[in-house]
């Protein structure tokens, strides 16, 4: 019901109670983040800046569903509000833009969802960056979540959705490779290592498997962060494009590895994008409905 309910009823952004928690996250990094401070310095304050307000929240949150007289619901409500399903709607709008050739307007809409400079970006690199976003935050927001909610119940998926909000609240105005950052995505990385592999790996068994699987042969374990090296594998190899590559960080070049032989990405690439999500949820949806129908034979005759 909270899946349905996220995509028939999706709350926005402005008005979302998680947009505050952003806010909350990245006055603590203004506040606590030092360029001066040594290298351990930063580990530490960047260690106890993210794990301090997620420890805080999540006592409150089993507070009140202890209390609650129906936490099953209350975990649902949590599940919702943790489900991003906006992305493909404001793919969607970048992809309408760039055909009208209201590239300025694009990239308006574009900055919203990433943490690179966007000011300079062609068409191409406009593409090129929407369809890296938007594969990285559907498969980390939406499945993940869902993995995340069935493995560890609302708590579990919680967590991993404040460690994504504060890490994007970061990302908007640090440089991704500080150490202050490195605490934070360390925790990120390991937590999702193995749903994340799972989960491309079950996926891609129906869509394309022998070029994801030579993909993330060549390209995954030599990306700068291995979990996203996996999930835009996947996505490279289906759209027949190359994605990754070099980004800039506020005012600063990095030079990350491209992913695929193919060639880069045009703006009708990303109506192709939303056709291989659906495919994506489509057979998401029938794998569920498995596992939930296994389920249920095993305890009716346990």
């Amino acid at each position: 019901m909270a899946i349905a309910c996220a995509h028939l009823f999706p709350m926005h952004y402005n008005y979302h109670p998680f947009t505050l928690l952003e806010l909350v996250f990245k006055g603590i990094a203004e506040r606590v983040y030092q360029p001066s401070n040594n290298k351990a310095h930063q580990y530490l304050s960047g260690t106890l800046a993210c794990c301090l307000p997620i420890l805080v929240f999540l006592l409150l949150s089993v507070g009140i569903s202890v209390l609650a007289f129906h936490p099953q619901w209350l975990g649902g409500v949590a599940l919702y509000l943790c489900l991003d399903t906006q992305t493909t709607n404001r793919t969607k709008r970048i992809a309408t833009l760039l055909k009208l050739g209201q590239k300025a307007t694009a990239k308006q809409l574009l900055a919203t969802i990433v943490a690179r400079d966007v000011a300079n970006l062609s068409s191409m690199g406009i593409a090129k960056a929407c369809i890296d976003s938007t594969a990285l935050r559907t498969i980390r927001h939406y499945y993940v979540m869902v993995i995340f909610y069935l493995l560890g119940g609302p708590v579990l998926a919680l967590i991993y959705k404040l460690l994504l909000l504060c890490n994007h609240a970061w990302r908007a105005h640090l440089a991704p490779n500080i150490h202050y950052m490195k605490p934070l995505n360390t925790i990120i990385t390991v937590i999702e290592w193995f749903p994340i592999r799972a989960f491309v790996f079950l996926i891609s068994l129906s869509l394309n498997y022998k070029k994801v699987r030579h993909y993330l042969k060549h390209y995954a374990r030599f990306f700068y962060q291995q979990n996203s090296g996996w999930i835009l594998c996947f996505f490279a190899a289906n759209l027949h494009t190359q994605l990754g590559g070099p980004c800039m960080y506020q005012a600063k070049r990095f030079n990350k590895m491209r992913i695929g032989s193919g060639r880069p990405p045009e703006p009708d690439d990303l109506i192709q994008l939303l056709t291989l999500l659906n495919r994506v949820r489509l057979f998401s949806a029938l794998v569920l409905t498995l596992v939930w129908i296994v389920y249920q034979t095993l305890v009716n005759y346990s």
